[in-house]
Protein backbone atom coordinates (compact mmCIF):
# COMPACT_ATOMS: atom_id res chain seq x y z
CA UNK A 1 0.00 0.00 0.00
CA UNK A 2 1.10 3.24 -1.29
CA UNK A 3 1.38 6.49 1.57
CA UNK A 4 1.88 10.10 0.66
CA UNK A 5 3.63 12.76 2.74
CA UNK A 6 1.60 14.63 4.40
CA UNK A 7 1.73 18.19 2.15
CA UNK A 8 1.46 15.73 -1.20
CA UNK A 9 -1.49 14.36 0.41
CA UNK A 10 -3.04 17.29 1.86
CA UNK A 11 -2.69 19.06 -2.46
CA UNK A 12 -3.92 15.60 -3.29
CA UNK A 13 -6.95 15.96 -1.22
CA UNK A 14 -7.25 19.65 -2.42
CA UNK A 15 -7.75 18.70 -5.89
CA UNK A 16 -4.76 21.09 -6.76
CA UNK A 17 -1.70 18.82 -7.14
CA UNK A 18 0.36 18.97 -10.57
CA UNK A 19 1.64 15.36 -11.78
CA UNK A 20 4.39 14.71 -14.23
CA UNK A 21 5.51 11.56 -15.29
CA UNK A 22 9.85 10.39 -15.16
CA UNK A 23 11.89 8.18 -17.13
CA UNK A 24 14.44 6.20 -15.79
CA UNK A 25 16.43 4.46 -18.14
CA UNK A 26 19.89 2.41 -16.60
CA UNK A 27 22.20 1.67 -18.81
CA UNK A 28 25.73 0.66 -18.77
CA UNK A 29 27.16 3.93 -19.50
CA UNK A 30 25.22 5.66 -16.97
CA UNK A 31 21.65 6.52 -16.22
CA UNK A 32 19.02 8.29 -19.23
CA UNK A 33 16.26 10.84 -17.56
CA UNK A 34 13.21 11.65 -19.15
CA UNK A 35 10.24 13.66 -18.25
CA UNK A 36 6.88 14.76 -19.72
CA UNK A 37 7.43 18.25 -18.12
CA UNK A 38 9.58 21.24 -20.20
CA UNK A 39 13.02 21.95 -19.54
CA UNK A 40 15.17 20.10 -17.20
CA UNK A 41 14.25 19.03 -14.19
CA UNK A 42 17.33 17.61 -11.10
CA UNK A 43 15.58 15.00 -8.87
CA UNK A 44 17.94 12.59 -7.12
CA UNK A 45 21.36 14.59 -8.38
CA UNK A 46 19.97 13.38 -12.03
CA UNK A 47 18.96 16.17 -14.62
CA UNK A 48 15.82 14.46 -16.24
CA UNK A 49 15.39 15.45 -19.85
CA UNK A 50 11.79 16.99 -20.88
CA UNK A 51 10.08 18.69 -23.59
CA UNK A 52 6.57 18.56 -23.37
CA UNK A 53 4.17 15.60 -24.58
CA UNK A 54 6.88 14.01 -26.73
CA UNK A 55 7.32 11.00 -23.90
CA UNK A 56 4.36 8.82 -23.87
CA UNK A 57 3.60 5.76 -22.00
CA UNK A 58 0.67 3.23 -22.73
CA UNK A 59 -1.63 2.57 -20.06
CA UNK A 60 -0.33 0.56 -17.27
CA UNK A 61 -1.91 -2.84 -16.77
CA UNK A 62 -1.51 -5.12 -14.08
CA UNK A 63 -2.58 -8.89 -13.70
CA UNK A 64 -2.92 -10.81 -10.64
CA UNK A 65 -1.26 -14.49 -11.38
CA UNK A 66 2.27 -13.29 -11.19
CA UNK A 67 2.93 -13.11 -15.25
CA UNK A 68 4.62 -10.46 -16.27
CA UNK A 69 2.90 -7.13 -18.15
CA UNK A 70 4.26 -5.44 -20.79
CA UNK A 71 4.04 -1.68 -22.57
CA UNK A 72 5.39 0.57 -25.11
CA UNK A 73 7.25 3.55 -24.14
CA UNK A 74 7.50 5.80 -27.28
CA UNK A 75 10.04 9.56 -27.15
CA UNK A 76 9.37 11.50 -30.05
CA UNK A 77 12.58 13.93 -30.62
CA UNK A 78 12.32 17.57 -31.10
CA UNK A 79 14.99 19.76 -33.25
CA UNK A 80 16.61 22.28 -31.02
CA UNK A 81 15.11 20.85 -28.20
CA UNK A 82 16.62 18.83 -25.29
CA UNK A 83 15.40 15.99 -26.43
CA UNK A 84 16.61 15.87 -30.33
CA UNK A 85 16.93 13.15 -33.03
CA UNK A 86 20.99 12.76 -31.67
CA UNK A 87 19.99 12.17 -28.18
CA UNK A 88 17.74 9.11 -29.79
CA UNK A 89 20.80 7.89 -31.59
CA UNK A 90 22.88 8.15 -28.55
CA UNK A 91 20.65 5.56 -26.78
CA UNK A 92 20.38 3.30 -30.00
CA UNK A 93 24.21 2.79 -29.33
CA UNK A 94 23.76 1.25 -25.77
CA UNK A 95 23.59 -1.79 -24.67
CA UNK A 96 19.55 -1.95 -24.02
CA UNK A 97 18.42 -5.28 -23.78
CA UNK A 98 17.14 -6.26 -20.77
CA UNK A 99 18.22 -3.08 -18.52
CA UNK A 100 16.13 -1.39 -16.26
CA UNK A 101 13.51 1.18 -16.85
CA UNK A 102 11.60 2.98 -14.07
CA UNK A 103 8.70 5.11 -14.30
CA UNK A 104 7.66 7.67 -11.71
CA UNK A 105 5.25 9.96 -10.99
CA UNK A 106 6.14 13.55 -9.50
CA UNK A 107 3.43 15.75 -7.97
CA UNK A 108 4.15 19.55 -7.54
CA UNK A 109 2.92 22.47 -5.78
CA UNK A 110 0.47 24.27 -8.06
CA UNK A 111 1.83 27.90 -6.33
CA UNK A 112 5.81 27.42 -6.10
CA UNK A 113 5.83 24.69 -8.66
CA UNK A 114 8.28 23.24 -5.49
CA UNK A 115 8.27 18.91 -6.05
CA UNK A 116 6.23 17.79 -2.96
CA UNK A 117 7.60 13.85 -4.01
CA UNK A 118 8.26 11.09 -6.57
CA UNK A 119 6.25 7.75 -6.49
CA UNK A 120 7.65 4.80 -8.63
CA UNK A 121 5.01 3.46 -10.30
CA UNK A 122 6.56 0.65 -13.07
CA UNK A 123 9.67 -1.05 -12.81
CA UNK A 124 10.79 -3.82 -15.93
CA UNK A 125 13.50 -4.24 -18.59
CA UNK A 126 13.85 -2.87 -21.99
CA UNK A 127 13.21 -5.73 -24.43
CA UNK A 128 13.28 -4.33 -27.93
CA UNK A 129 14.25 -0.66 -29.20
CA UNK A 130 13.21 0.60 -32.66
CA UNK A 131 13.33 3.42 -34.41
CA UNK A 132 10.77 4.94 -36.34
CA UNK A 133 11.81 8.20 -38.92
CA UNK A 134 9.74 10.26 -41.69
CA UNK A 135 11.92 12.09 -44.16
CA UNK A 136 11.37 15.42 -43.22
CA UNK A 137 9.63 14.93 -40.24
CA UNK A 138 9.48 13.25 -36.97
CA UNK A 139 12.07 11.25 -35.40
CA UNK A 140 10.50 8.57 -32.59
CA UNK A 141 11.90 5.74 -30.58
CA UNK A 142 9.50 3.29 -29.42
CA UNK A 143 11.22 0.80 -26.41
CA UNK A 144 9.03 -2.25 -25.67
CA UNK A 145 9.30 -2.99 -21.61
CA UNK A 146 8.53 -5.88 -19.87
CA UNK A 147 7.38 -5.64 -16.16
CA UNK A 148 9.74 -7.09 -13.50
CA UNK A 149 7.31 -9.62 -12.68
CA UNK A 150 8.82 -12.28 -15.33
CA UNK A 151 11.30 -12.80 -12.45
CA UNK A 152 8.26 -14.28 -10.51
CA UNK A 153 9.04 -17.48 -13.10
CA UNK A 154 12.40 -17.86 -13.72
CA UNK A 155 14.19 -20.91 -12.62
CA UNK A 156 17.27 -21.23 -10.86
CA UNK A 157 16.33 -18.09 -8.88
CA UNK A 158 16.95 -17.95 -4.70
CA UNK A 159 13.63 -18.27 -3.42
CA UNK A 160 12.67 -16.32 -0.24
CA UNK A 161 12.97 -18.04 2.68
CA UNK A 162 11.26 -18.30 6.57
CA UNK A 163 14.37 -17.11 7.57
CA UNK A 164 14.56 -14.26 5.25
CA UNK A 165 11.31 -13.04 6.77
CA UNK A 166 12.08 -13.67 10.51
CA UNK A 167 14.55 -10.64 9.57
CA UNK A 168 11.54 -8.27 8.57
CA UNK A 169 9.39 -9.31 11.53
CA UNK A 170 10.31 -12.31 13.91
CA UNK A 171 6.92 -13.39 14.47
CA UNK A 172 5.71 -13.72 11.03
CA UNK A 173 5.78 -17.48 10.29
CA UNK A 174 3.88 -17.23 6.85
CA UNK A 175 6.87 -19.03 4.94
CA UNK A 176 7.95 -21.75 7.14
CA UNK A 177 6.48 -24.38 4.47
CA UNK A 178 8.02 -22.32 1.58
CA UNK A 179 11.08 -24.88 1.17
CA UNK A 180 9.03 -28.02 0.91
CA UNK A 181 5.87 -26.84 -0.29
CA UNK A 182 7.55 -26.35 -4.34
CA UNK A 183 8.74 -30.29 -3.76
CA UNK A 184 5.47 -31.87 -2.83
CA UNK A 185 3.36 -34.04 -4.79
CA UNK A 186 -0.57 -33.64 -4.04
CA UNK A 187 -2.13 -36.68 -5.61
CA UNK A 188 -6.19 -36.22 -6.31
CA UNK A 189 -8.18 -39.17 -6.24
CA UNK A 190 -6.14 -42.91 -6.08
CA UNK A 191 -1.89 -42.39 -5.87
CA UNK A 192 -0.50 -42.95 -9.15
CA UNK A 193 0.38 -47.35 -9.47
CA UNK A 194 -2.57 -48.44 -6.56
CA UNK A 195 -4.56 -51.20 -7.69
CA UNK A 196 -8.19 -51.21 -7.56
CA UNK A 197 -9.43 -54.09 -5.50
Amino acid sequence: MRSFNASTLATLQGGRAVSRGLLLFDFPSGLYGFWDGLGVLTYAGLDYVGAGQVVSVDPLGFVGDLSASSLTIKLTAIPDSDLDPGVLATIEAEQYHQRPVTLSRAYFDPDTLAMLSVERVYRGYVDQITHDYTIGGEAALSCSVESRARDNTRKGWRLRSDADQKRVDAADGGLRHAAISGNQDIYWGKYPGQVKK
